[in-house]
């Protein structure tokens, strides 16, 4: 039997609900539990499944085991107008960073731009998530953090940097938004422990082993490569600046990796902003012309075994059409640990839907 063949789909709602029932029974609140399940199956929806539920068993680990705060007194500051200060209070990053994306949008629509600093953190998952947000309130949404390090800077073997993610989403008249959610790094480590979990190689071109060759077993990985060289390795650096020590959370080194001690809080930094595009110009107008870009790119002459030129964001926003109809498809390795979590709190599994 393939890999493909052993995989089984879920209704995204059904894969949504246990998750939030699995944070219940951890100790979240209903609110926050609805939150951070939300954000997780939103990735796999976009196809972006190394954050999606794969990362529901390492924060229930760190929930029962202290290191993430299940009842967190979240605080936020506005120190100027166009800028917010958010205490997460060791809680998962989701709940913190959806009230700064959140109150960023609502100053910016006072200001015209606004940007929240996030400390006291823990793993956010992805940008797309708080910076589709805004798009929804017709802002152009920035998101970004720190993590701890895995990523050797340009040059170098031993890693230094996070994968440090960035993002931004872009309002437009189109069923999507423009939205660009990358890591710093050629992959994402969780793309790393999603074939470690399922048992499969890497492309050589991902990571480094100790000796700075390259490396195709994930459990030989020591330190991913940057995307794009010394360009990957310099927007790096700018993450840190703006998620760990505007935050003062500190640079990658200082962070925490999710998976070494669930009981310890990763004292993680992000930063999100919102520019409101109606204090430079007529919203409409602005909205046409986002569309009139769209229009032109996409009229470019596709290469060869290219059908048609895509926007950021577009790819994963017929992912999730597809698989809003279709369901989720889970890989042996997650339905294993899925099941798990299913069985230790007495919970019904997703049922699987049958593909035609």
């Amino acid at each position: 039997m393939s890999k493909s063949e052993q995989h089984i789909h879920v209704d995204h709602v059904a894969l949504e609900e246990f998750s939030s029932e699995v944070f219940r029974n951890a100790g979240l609140s209903k609110e926050h539990a609805s939150i951070v399940s939300q954000a997780l199956v939103s990735a796999n929806l976009r196809g972006v499944d190394s954050h999606g539920v794969v990362r529901l068993e390492p924060y229930v680990k760190s929930i029962e085991e202290g290191g993430f705060n299940s009842t967190p007194d979240v605080s936020l500051t506005r120190a100027a107008p166009s800028t917010l200060l958010v205490d997460a209070d060791d809680g998962l990053g989701q709940v913190a960073t959806v009230e700064a994306i959140d109150a960023a949008v609502d100053a910016a629509k006072d200001t015209g731009a606004a940007f929240a600093s996030v400390r006291n953190s823990n793993h956010f998952g992805t940008a797309a998530y708080y910076t589709q947000r805004a798009a929804e309130r017709n802002c152009i949404g920035i998101a970004m953090t720190n993590v701890g390090p895995n990523v050797a800077p340009f040059g170098g073997i031993d890693p230094f940097f996070g994968t440090n993610p960035l993002g931004y989403s872009i309002p437009t008249n189109q069923s999507y938004s423009i939205t660009l959610d990358m890591a710093t790094s050629v992959v994402a480590k969780g793309k790393i422990h999603v074939a470690e979990e399922e048992g499969e190689s890497i492309p050589d071109h991902w990571a480094m082993d100790q000796d700075g060759n390259p490396a195709t077993a994930p459990e030989d990985v020591h330190a991913l490569r940057p995307v794009g060289g010394p360009k990957g390795y310099g927007l790096g650096l700018l993450v840190d600046v703006c998620s760990g020590v505007l935050s003062g959370m500190g640079i990658s080194p200082d962070v925490d990796s999710l998976y070494d001690d669930y009981s310890k809080p990763q004292q993680v930094g992000h930063w999100v902003g919102a520019i409101d595009p109606s204090y430079y110009r007529d919203l409409g107008e602005f909205k046409e012309e986002i569309d009139d870009m769209i229009n032109r790119v996409k009229a470019i002459s596709p290469k060869e075994g290219v059908d048609q030129v895509k926007l950021p964001g577009e790819i994963e926003a017929e992912t999730r059409n597809r698989r809003k109809e279709n369901g989720i498809p889970l890989g042996p390795g997650v339905i294993a640990t899925l099941a798990d979590l299913a069985n230790r709190y007495e919970i019904s599994f997703p049922v699987e839907i049958p593909q035609k």
